[in-house]
């Protein structure tokens, strides 16, 4: 509902949360409005509120607010596991499912979207659908209908886990999500990006054979060269960026006498392999592998350019099965330069952890690379999902059975842009090699907008208790 603000005559758009008593035991003003909202509306002003119930701790946001997966972070940081999303959001720009699936995925908590329907002058919500999301990310009721209508679901709260992904967050790698570059006019310059240019970027999608080093590495530069011939198939004239899977060398990795087979230092004999290949091809290529260094091993992702190595990412968020053999990463964060964009890498499980891609957009990057190892089918949603952050997105994953772990496919290569029309999306079948091969712009990724208007304070918390100071508690009387 609008609010009017008595002191000031300020206008928000705001929601109230009406207890049980008739009053109003919390409020919300909406952090980020959108579209013509902008003409009438403040930003909101308040903190994300968290309400402790009989039946659990339940928190609010509005609508656009979702989008962003900061408040409901802060929401769920604070304690709660249901979150109310009072919404006027149309399937037809940037679809809200997968926003309000990966808030309820990230979060461990339950997503309550109520959606308008009808028509009003300028907005047709007639198929706009709300949705119960379990903690799980699924949507376990949805409905669309051009009428009002109620919606019905019990949420079992006891069964949710103690040790949910908030506890495996890594905060003390996540400062640069606080940062504010892109309030700059000319953010080029502040950030000494790459000029905007086209290039073409590919993923490869790939079956590992388990623990087989010699075997992979010769698939992986055959595969390059069927990417490549496929390019000018298509009427491209070359490939400027590859991006290859998760543990492509060895599959998946059980313990370390496994890794200590497959491992290699970087550079070491397989990136020199791939250097050479770049150099002769003249272009750029992203590769997961693991990596043997200082006594110890890493799921690490590799930048091969023409001759030589350029850099490497090793995983902060280390999956329970990358635990039994790999040591986390604690470099954070880092971006890239080529010449034709600025790249960031994270390996498949980052991607549970919106802070990751956050962190990387915050400096600039204008594609996120992503080698990936990944056999959840009901959770890939999330990938598509970590384009809020505005960039464009490559996810190269493996297929079929990689060593005792079946690898789902269905690799992405999916441009960003503001406006839904202007985005290109290719998703490879779920089980075969595959090449996905799209010409982007980086251009389309240099007019990033960021809520900031939240408490980074809370985001970054490394006490391991999160401050309850905007915590409200309700009572209940029978009746």
């Amino acid at each position: 509902m609008p609010e009017r603000e008595p002191r000031t005559g300020i206008f928000y758009n705001s929601a109230a949360l009406m207890g049980p008593k008739g009053d109003v035991v919390a409020r919300h003003r909406k952090l980020s409005p959108a579209f013509r909202e902008n003409l009438w509306a403040a930003k909101g002003n308040l903190p994300v509120p968290v309400v402790q119930t009989e039946f659990g701790a339940l928190s609010m946001v509005i609508c656009a607010d979702s989008y962003s997966y900061r408040p409901a972070r802060i929401a769920a940081l604070q304690g709660a596991r249901i979150l109310l999303v009072p919404a006027n959001w149309p399937p037809m720009h940037h679809n809200p499912e997968k926003f309000w699936r990966a808030r309820a995925l990230e979060n461990e908590m339950y997503i309550l979207a109520c959606n308008r329907t009808g028509m009003d002058k300028v907005m047709d919500c007639n198929p706009a659908q709300s949705f119960i999301v379990n903690p799980q990310g699924e949507a376990a009721v949805r409905i669309s209908s051009p009428e009002d209508t109620i919606i019905y679901g019990s949420l079992p709260l006891d069964g949710l886990r103690a040790q949910n992904p908030l506890s495996e967050r890594r905060p003390q790698c996540y400062g640069n999500i606080t940062l504010d570059p892109y309030s700059h006019l000319s953010i080029e310059f502040l950030l000494g990006l790459p000029k905007a240019a086209e290039f073409c970027a590919a993923t490869i999608q790939l079956r590992s054979q388990h623990l087989d080093t010699k075997a992979n590495v010769k698939s992986v530069l055959g595969l390059v060269d069927d990417a490549l011939k496929k390019a000018v198939r298509e009427g491209e004239r070359a490939i400027n960026l590859i991006v290859l899977p998760e543990l492509s060398l060895s599959g998946a990795l059980w313990n370390s006498e496994q890794a200590e087979i497959c491992s290699e230092e970087i550079p070491g004999r397989t990136t020199d392999l791939l250097a050479k290949k770049a150099q002769e091809k003249d272009l750029f290529v992203v590769l997961g592998m693991a990596e043997r260094a200082e006594g110890g091993f890493y799921n690490s992702s590799v930048l091969i350019g023409p001759g030589s190595v350029l850099g490497k990412y090793r995983a902060v968020h280390l999956s329970a099965r990358d635990r039994s053999w790999a040591s986390p990463g604690e470099s954070g964060f880092a971006t890239f330069d080529l010449p034709f964009a600025r790249i960031g890498m994270l390996l498949g499980y980052d991607l549970l952890f919106p802070e990751a891609a956050d962190s990387l957009a915050k400096l600039g990057s204008d594609m996120l690379c992503v080698p990936a190892l990944w056999d959840n089918t009901k959770t890939r949603f999330i990938w598509e999902s970590r384009q809020s952050e505005q960039m464009h997105l490559a996810v190269a994953n493996q297929w079929g059975d990689c060593g005792g772990l079946y690898s789902a496919g269905e690799s992405l290569l999916c441009s960003y842009s503001r406006y839904q029309e202007r985005v290109t999306r290719l998703i490879s079948p779920a089980t075969g090699d595959a090449i996905n091969i799209v010409r982007l712009e980086t251009k389309d990724t240099r007019e990033k907008r960021f809520l900031e208007n939240i408490d980074y304070g809370m985001l970054l918390d490394l006490s391991g208790q999160s401050s309850s100071t905007h915590t409200i508690r309700l009572g209940h009387e029978g009746g």
